[in-house]
C-alpha cells in the first residue's frame, strides 16, 4: 500500500528513513530537478524556451541556501542579508535581504494602483488580474478575497483561480521533520512564488509533494515544475564563505560605496568637527557662501542644527547675495521656482566654492524632484566622491533609487548611512520599512 500511494518503490524507502531523522544536528538538504517552460504571454509569438537543471536547497533554520548554473545564493535570517555566490570565480556580492521584499511589496502595490487606474477609467489593463500578481509575488491583496478552487485529477490536486491553474501538486508527499517544512515553504516564495493560499493550505501538510508545478505571469508565462529527486541530512553547521572575495558590481553607487571604510562613523565626526572649523574661519574672512555650505554639510550629515550659530551669524548671511540665492534656492514651492532653483545652484557650482558638494546636493534633490532623475543621481553620486561620508547624500540617493525600483541599490546606500549615523531621524523611516516588511509579511522571515 506504502508503494502504490507514492510510487517510489524502493527509493521511497531511503526517502522515508531519512526524512524521520529528526535530530537538532542536522538539517534537511533536498536535491530538486527543475524544468522551466516559458512561452509569450502577449503579442508576437516565439519560440517557447525549455530549460532543465539540478538545483540544490539546504534548510538551515537560520538561513537558507540555493544553488544552481555555478551560483549559491545564502539567504542569511539573523544578519538579514542575500549573499550571491559565484562558484567559478570564488567570488560573492552582498545585499540586504529586505531587498528581496522590498522590491515584492513595491511592485505589487505599484501594479495594483495601476490596475485599479486603469479599470477607473475603463482602459483594458495589460497587466496580469490581481490574483495572477497574488501568484507571482506570493503576497495577498487584502481587498481583492481572492478565491481559490481545488480540483483532484489523478494522482493529482490543483489549485486553480477561474479555472487558470496557478499549482499543481502530486498526490505522493515526502515526510519531513515539522521543524523544517515551513522552512521548505519560505524557500518556495522566494524561489518560485505560489499564492499565499495556496502555500498556507500546502505548509498545514504533513510533507512536500514530490512534484510542484507553478505557473507565473508575467512579461511571459513560464510553467516551472519542481521534483525532489533526494533528501539527506548532514550535520548541521552555519554556513561558510571561507575561501570567496567579497566583489560587488562594478557601477554606481558600488564603485562609490567602495570609498566607505569600516571606521564611518569616525569619519562622519571628524569630517563635520573640520567642517565647522572651516565654517568659523570663512565666516571671520567674509566669505559667508563658504561658511554657510560648510554648516550645510556638518548639518545634512549629522541632522542636528547649530541654532547659536546661525541666530548670530544670520544678519550678515542674509545680506550676501551669493548666500541669498543659496538661502532662496534649497526649498522651491513648485515646479517653475524648483527649476529656477537648480539652474541658480547649478549657478553656484560654476563659481567653484568650498564644499560644493553641497550644492550638488541639494541640486541633485530638486532635479529628482523635476523628473530628471538620472541627472540628479548624478550629481548626488559626485557629491559622494567628493565626500563618502555624507551621510545626507546616501540617504537622499537611497531614496532615490528606492522609489526608481532598484532596491538593492537603495538599501546598500541606505546601509551605509545608517552605519554612518545610526541614530539620525531621517533615517528612521526606513528602520519603520523595515519592522513594517517583517510584521506584515512574517512567512518571508
Amino acid at each position: 500500500m506504502i508503494h502504490e500511494r507514492y510510487g517510489l518503490g524502493s527509493a521511497f524507502l531511503v526517502l522515508l528513513a531519512s526524512a524521520f531523522c529528526t535530530s537538532v544536528d542536522a538539517h534537511p538538504e533536498i536535491q530538486i530537478q527543475v524544468h522551466s517552460h516559458v512561452e509569450s504571454a502577449a503579442g508576437p509569438k516565439a519560440e517557447p524556451i525549455d530549460e532543465t537543471f539540478p538545483l540544490a536547497v539546504t534548510l538551515g533554520q537560520t538561513y537558507l541556501i540555493t544553488e544552481s548554473k555555478g551560483t549559491r545564493t545564502i539567504y542569511d535570517f539573523e544578519r538579514n542579508r542575500i549573499l550571491l555566490l559565484d562558484l567559478q570565480a570564488k567570488t560573492y556580492a552582498d545585499y540586504s535581504l529586505y531587498s528581496n521584499i522590498g522590491y515584492r511589496v513595491l511592485e505589487f502595490y505599484n501594479r495594483q494602483m495601476i490596475g485599479n487606474a486603469l479599470q477607473g477609467a475603463k482602459i483594458a489593463s495589460p497587466l496580469p488580474p490581481p490574483a495572477l500578481v497574488e501568484q507571482l509575488f506570493s503576497l495577498a491583496d487584502d481587498k481583492a478575497n481572492t478565491v481559490i478552487e481545488t480540483a483532484k485529477t489523478k494522482g493529482h490536486r490543483v489549485f486553480s483561480w477561474q479555472d487558470k491553474a496557478l499549482v499543481t501538486v502530486t498526490d505522493s508527499v515526502i515526510p519531513l521533520p515539522d521543524a523544517y517544512r515551513s522552512e521548505y515553504w519560505r524557500f518556495i516564495r522566494y524561489y518560485a512564488g505560489g499564492h499565499p493560499k495556496i502555500l498556507t493550505a500546502l505548509g498545514a501538510e504533513r510533507g512536500i509533494p514530490t512534484e510542484t508545478t507553478f505557473v507565473l505571469a508575467d512579461q511571459k508565462i513560464e510553467t516551472r515544475t519542481l521534483t525532489v529527486q533526494r533528501i539527506s541530512y548532514p550535520s548541521d553547521a552555519n554556513y561558510s564563505i571561507d575561501g570567496y572575495t567579497l566583489k560587488m558590481p562594478d557601477v554606481e553607487p558600488f564603485r562609490t560605496l567602495a570609498q566607505v571604510g569600516a571606521d564611518s562613523r569616525d569619519q562622519v565626526n571628524a569630517r563635520v568637527t573640520a567642517a565647522k572649523k572651516d565654517r568659523d574661519l570663512a565666516f571671520s574672512q567674509g566669505r559667508y557662501l563658504d561658511a554657510a555650505l560648510a554648516n550645510f554639510e556638518a548639518f545634512l550629515s549629522t541632522g542636528e542644527g547649530d541654532s547659536a550659530w546661525l541666530g548670530a551669524a544670520r544678519d550678515a548671511l542674509t545680506k550676501d547675495p551669493k548666500t541669498q540665492q543659496l538661502l532662496g534656492s534649497i526649498s522651491p514651492r513648485d515646479q517653475n521656482t524648483a527649476q529656477r532653483a537648480a539652474n541658480d545652484l547649478a549657478g553656484l557650482r560654476a563659481l567653484n566654492p568650498a564644499r560644493a558638494e553641497v550644492l550638488a546636493v541639494f541640486e541633485g534633490n530638486i532635479r529628482i524632484g523635476l523628473k530628471q532623475g538620472p541627472q540628479g543621481a548624478e550629481l548626488l553620486l559626485a557629491a559622494l566622491h567628493q565626500n563618502p561620508y555624507f551621510t545626507g547624500a546616501w540617504h537622499d540617493l537611497g531614496d532615490y533609487y528606492y522609489r526608481s525600483f532598484q532596491m538593492q541599490e537603495a538599501w546598500a546606500c541606505l546601509d551605509a548611512a545608517r552605519g554612518m549615523r545610526p541614530n539620525d531621524p531621517m533615517l528612521q523611516e526606513m528602520n519603520q520599512l523595515e519592522q513594517q516588511l517583517r510584521v506584515r509579511n512574517p512567512e518571508f522571515f
